[in-house]
Formats: structure tokens, C-alpha cells, sequence
């Protein structure tokens, strides 16, 4: 994991925010739409947050969003080698699965998945994305189930100014390239950004492809300033291949068949946003998110860890989710904000499938549910350098008792030595996925939702001018009712775990030549389940990174980033228990800008050809060198 392209810059980075890439302390910080019900300045949001903006992404030049999330502290990315298989993204030590993953504010989790609802990252390239914001923290309180770690929201481009179009190309080493290309504008009334994109990741490793063209556009209307309606698209079509999970990879695999996947996503959101008076806004947020996948899998052989292995299986599976949410927010008086809304969600998934033993056996299901959700949140700064926030939500799910997620945030700035401390509470909760209940192979009715708790603290400090600074943040994340595969017989997914993590994230930067930044991170997580001495998989206890940002003029930029990953427990059919060495990977980047309309970059992705695994079996790929050119008119 890098820590280093998220760096503390002057005044926009407090206790409880990074930015990645450390650049210059701009006049005005972002503000952030993920953390709280109204949006907040960095330095006032309590939770640990995260901003990577577009610039920092462009001077990257990554090919995927997974890429540039390996940046960020406390949260830990990994893939079986290459893009093929399934991304997926650790916050803290929480499941893939209890990240909530946002585009434009609409939820993109799949429950009828057997990854328990996690959200593929290999599917997600960084073309037309103007920030993402990474929550660290539990954000039931605003967002209801599946965020039990955290948030990651992506937030597309909203076009501005004159018209503008754009045309890119790249190509590089194992016969990956892409095209991408899109227009801009906006004017006083309207703006609009509409882009697509190709890509073809080669070959990178035995057995591993990706492919896949996609589409997004963003559309706005605008009158008066005083009301706002705004549109978000995406559709993406994948298809993919990679050795199955288990198997031991190209590696150990003695099926040297492939899992196969084929994937449609598609998304349309529509916010409506009015300022009826000075003191009263309210926003009409409508969604709507269809995911369809067909997978088929060779099976994994008999293995060291498993006498039986995994018969061969195929699913068809269509998920469809339907969401509308009103939120309004009153402003009480100077620094008195409160906000309050309902949401309504309707959640329709099935699957068509079958597993290969003596004869077919179907593992169909079929599935929906509603959740009705009254919020309230509650923003305090009219004191100077105190802002406090104190929200929490009520879910009412259609066949489980209803959820209370509270949440309470403080954070307070000593003004004469630029000093920020930040503590954050919050509860999370997340529903048993479609899977999980209804699999008739291992689902089970009877499960009950996950739940966490988590207390962050942290402090932050600038110095020399700002040019200077470093953060800490301590947590304490537990969570129960944790679902369980159990062997039987017969074989069933039961709530039994508990399981607590511990650790901190020091965070630091410095500008010491107006042209160079340099910035890193490390990260303790240390997880345990309680009650037994197994340790949890595809988690490290240590990971971090540093990263170098170097301007010697204004047309031309290099970065180099390093991630290390330490010792990390992982499993495989054929090898039984293994843990994987420690490995730090380079990546160089370079931009090169003649002119306004001519871009140039050179990214070169494990640099010093390191040789490492993130599963048993799976060998990263050497020294990926790619090279583009952006032309805009």
C-alpha cells in the first residue's frame, strides 16, 4: 500500500484528511459530499478522510482506479496478478464487502454475488473521473447498509466553459492499450461531459484477460442558481478470464482451464437540488443501478487443504436496485446546520446456475426486499476552530428487525500552532446478501446482519510555513454477527465470528524546493478473531509507501511511488495455508505538456521488476512500461 501520494498540504489537510500527490496549498480546500449529510471542508469533516483529485490521477496515468487506491493509508487493494480476476479493496481490516462504493453518489454493491456484496474495482478505469473520496470510518449513519468500513464515492467530470473534446491513446508491454475520447462545456444554464472509452489489457499473466469498453455522461441544468438538476450515466461492458480463486493459480493449478466472466453495468442517477429560501435547500436524489453477470468456472482440483475441491459451476445472475432519497437542509442560524431526509430502496436480484457433481444441481435463487430509512444529521461550528457533528439513521428492512446507526464527530484546531484534533464514533450494520440467504447449496434464511463499532482519534500538525506536516490517527474497529462458511454437514454460512482490529496510520509530507513534494504513509492493522488463533486472510499487518513529485517546470512532471506490502496469510486447495513474502513495487510516471492541447505521459508500473504474489500462485507481472498521447481541441 503507498502512503505517500496523500500528503497533509498547508491548510487543506487537518487531523482528518489527506490529499494525495502534494501539491501547493491552493486558496480553497475541496469540500467533501461523502462525510456528511451537508458538505464540509476537509479540515472540518471528523471522519478519516481521503480526496484524490483529478490532477493528481492524471499525473499518474494509471490504467485503473485500483492502481490509484493502493495510495491511499489504511485501506489495502489486491488482485489475483492481473485484472482478470476479481479487485477487491480492505479498508482497516474490514471484508471487501463492508465498503460501500459509490459512483456519483449511486450504490453499485451486487449482493447476489457469492464475494458477500463486495464491488469488483478491475471493472472501474479512471477516464472522466473528477475526485474520489475514501471514508474510513463507519457511514451506516448516512448511507444504511454495507458500510461497515467505510465509503469510496467516484465523482465524474461536470463539464464547464467552452466546448472541448479530447482524444487519447496508449500502448504497452503484454499487448495492453486503450482508446478513450469525450466532449466538455458547460454555460450559464447547462453543462455537460460525455466520454467512452476502450481497453484491452493483454495477457499479462497465463490465463488472465480483460476487455472492455465503456461509457459515461453527466448532464446539468441550472436556473437562477438557485435550482439545479443534474444527471449521471454509466454503462460498461467486461469480459474477463483469470485462474479461480483457490486453485493455486498458473502456478500450481492442475485444471489449467479458466474462470470466465462477462459483465453489464449500468447506472443512470438524477439529482434535483432547490434552494426554496435562504435557510432551506432540498435535494431529490432518484437511482437506478442493474448489474448482470454471467460466470462459468473449470472448478479447482482435490488439494492439500480440500479432499473434494470445487466441482465445476456456472451462474447467470441479474441484479437491479431502485433508490430514491429526499434530504432537507436547514440552516438554524450562523454555524447551525441541520439536515434530515428519508430513503427509499428496492433491491430485486436472481441467479441461474449450476454446480457439476454426479448430475447437474441447480443453484438458482431469487430474491428482493425494500428498506425504508429516516436519517437526521446534525453540523455545529458556530464556535470558532470547533466544529461537531451528531447524526444517525433508523433502517427498516423488509424481514429483519430494524437497524439504529448512530454516528458523533468532533473536531477542534489550535489556532497558534496550527495544530488539528479529530475524534470520530460511529456504529455500522450490513444485510445478509442475496447469496448468502438463498444459495441452496450453502445459503441460509436465518442469518441475522453484520455489525461494527469504530473509535478514531487523531491529530495533525504543520509546520515550517506550512510546507511541512504530519498526522496520526488510532482506531478501533470491532465487528459480530460476522457470516461464516460452515462445513457441516451439510455445508452452510452462519453468523458465529467476531472480529476486532486495532491499529494507526502515520501520514507525512514535506516541500522543502518549491518543485519537489515528497510524502508517504505507513499503516498498522491488526485483526483478530476472536476466540481462536486463525489470522485472516489477504491481510497485512504492515503496508505503507512513499511517493516523489518532481515539477522542474510547469510542462513537465514526474512521480515516482513506491508501495510496500509485508507478510501477509493466504490459501490455496493445492498448498494448503501459505504466507507470502513482504514485496515493494516501484511505479514511475511522466507528463509531458508542450501546449494546451498536447499531452504526453510515459508510466512504467513495477519498475524494478520486482517478483512478488498477493495470492498463492499468482505471479505479479514484471515491468509494464506504457506510453499515451492526449490531443484536445
Amino acid at each position: 500500500m503507498l502512503l505517500c501520494p496523500f500528503t497533509l498540504c498547508g491548510n487543506r489537510a487537518q487531523a482528518q484528511e489527506e490529499v494525495l500527490g502534494g501539491e501547493p496549498a491552493p486558496s480553497l480546500e475541496p469540500v467533501v459530499v461523502t462525510g456528511t449529510l451537508n458538505p464540509a471542508s476537509l479540515s472540518q469533516t471528523p471522519a478519516s478522510v481521503t480526496v484524490i483529485t483529478r490532477e493528481q490521477i492524471e499525473e499518474r496515468n494509471a490504467s485503473s482506479v485500483a492502481e490509484i487506491l493502493k495510495q491511499v493509508p489504511g485501506l489495502y487493494v489486491d488482485q489475483p496478478a492481473s485484472r482478470g480476476g476479481v479487485t477487491s479493496v480492505y479498508i482497516r481490516g474490514g471484508d471487501p464487502n463492508f465498503t460501500l462504493v459509490l459512483i456519483d453518489g449511486v450504490k453499485v454493491n451486487d449482493p447476489t454475488n457469492s464475494r458477500g456484496g463486495s464491488f469488483d474495482f478491475s471493472t472501474l478505469s479512471p477516464d472522466n473521473i473528477e475526485r474520489i473520496e475514501i471514508v474510513r470510518d463507519p457511514m451506516s449513519s448516512l448511507y444504511g447498509s454495507d458500510a461497515l468500513s467505510g465509503v469510496i464515492n467516484i465523482i465524474t467530470k461536470k463539464g464547464e466553459g467552452k466546448p472541448e473534446a479530447f482524444a487519447e491513446g496508449s500502448f504497452g508491454r503484454y499487448g495492453q492499450y486503450s482508446f478513450l475520447g469525450g466532449v466538455s462545456g458547460g454555460g450559464e444554464f447547462y453543462n455537460y461531459s460525455l466520454s467512452g472509452s476502450y481497453l484491452d489489457d493483454g495477457e499479462q499473466v497465463e490465463g488472465s484477460s480483460f476487455k472492455s469498453p465503456s461509457f459515461t455522461g453527466r448532464l446539468g441544468l441550472l436556473n437562477d442558481r438557485n435550482f439545479e438538476i443534474s444527471s449521471t450515466v454509466r454503462y460498461s461492458h467486461v469480459e474477463s478470464s483469470s485462474f479461480p480463486d483457490d486453485s493455486g493459480g498458473p502456478e500450481f493449478a492442475v485444471i489449467r482451464s479458466v474462470d470466465r466472466r462477462n459483465i453489464d453495468q449500468f447506472l443512470l442517477g438524477v439529482d434535483l437540488t432547490h434552494e426554496v429560501l435562504p435557510w432551506w435547500e432540498y435535494r431529490l436524489e432518484l437511482a437506478y443501478y442493474n448489474n448482470k453477470e454471467k460466470f462459468s468456472s473449470p472448478g479447482v482440483a482435490p488439494g492439500i487443504r480440500d479432499p473434494f475441491g470445487i466441482p465445476p459451476n456456472s451462474s447467470d445472475n441479474d441484479f437491479k436496485r431502485y433508490d430514491a432519497n429526499f434530504i432537507n437542509t436547514f440552516t438554524i442560524r450562523d454555524g447551525v446546520v441541520l439536515a434530515a431526509g428519508f430513503e427509499a430502496e428496492i433491491e430485486d436480484g436472481k441467479s441461474r446456475g449450476e454446480m457439476m457433481l454426479d448430475a447437474p444441481v441447480p443453484t438458482s435463487f431469487a430474491l428482493n426486499r425494500y428498506i425504508l430509512s429516516p436519517y437526521a444529521e446534525i453540523q455545529f461550528s458556530a464556535v470558532e476552530n470547533l466544529y461537531a457533528v451528531l447524526g444517525a439513521r433508523f433502517d427498516f428492512p423488509e424481514g429483519f428487525n430494524d437497524a439504529f446507526s448512530p454516528r458523533a464527530g468532533l473536531t477542534y484546531k489550535i489556532a497558534p500552532t496550527d495544530t488539528a484534533l479529530r475524534a470520530n464514533w460511529g456504529k455500522g450494520f450490513k444485510l445478509p446478501s442475496f447469496f448468502s440467504l438463498s444459495s441452496p447449496i450453502v445459503g441460509n434464511p436465518d442469518l441475522v446482519p453484520e455489525k461494527s463499532e469504530s473509535v478514531d482519534v487523531g491529530v495533525s500538525q504543520r509546520v515550517w510555513n506550512g510546507r511541512a506536516g504530519a498526522q496520526v490517527n488510532f482506531y478501533y474497529n470491532r465487528f459480530k454477527n460476522l457470516i461464516d462458511f460452515d462445513e457441516g454437514p451439510p455445508p452452510i454460512l452462519v453468523n458465529r465470528s467476531r472480529v476486532t482490529v486495532k491499529g494507526f496510520e502515520i501520514i507525512g509530507d514535506i516541500n522543502p524546493w518549491e518543485p519537489l513534494t515528497v510524502s508517504g504513509s505507513v499503516t498498522y492493522a491488526d485483526s483478530n478473531i476472536e476466540g481462536t488463533d486463525e489470522e485472516l486472510r489477504n491481510r497485512p499487518k504492515w503496508f505503507g509507501g512513499f511517493s516523489v513529485e518532481f515539477r522542474p517546470e510547469q510542462s513537465l512532471v514526474m512521480v515516482l511511488d513506491a508501495v510496500f506490502t509485508g507478510k501477509v496469510q493466504d490459501s490455496s486447495i493445492p498448498t494448503g495455508d501459505v504466507v507470502l513474502d513482504p514485496y515493494t513495487v516501484f511505479d514511475f510516471s511522466a507528463t509531458w505538456t508542450p501546449s494546451r492541447n498536447v499531452r504526453v505521459f510515459l508510466a512504467v508500473e513495477n519498475l524494478l521488476n520486482a517478483e512478488y504474489e498477493q495470492f498463492v500462485g499468482f505471479p505479479a507481472p514484471g515491468i509494464s512500461p506504457r506510453a499515451g498521447l492526449r490531443l484536445t481541441y
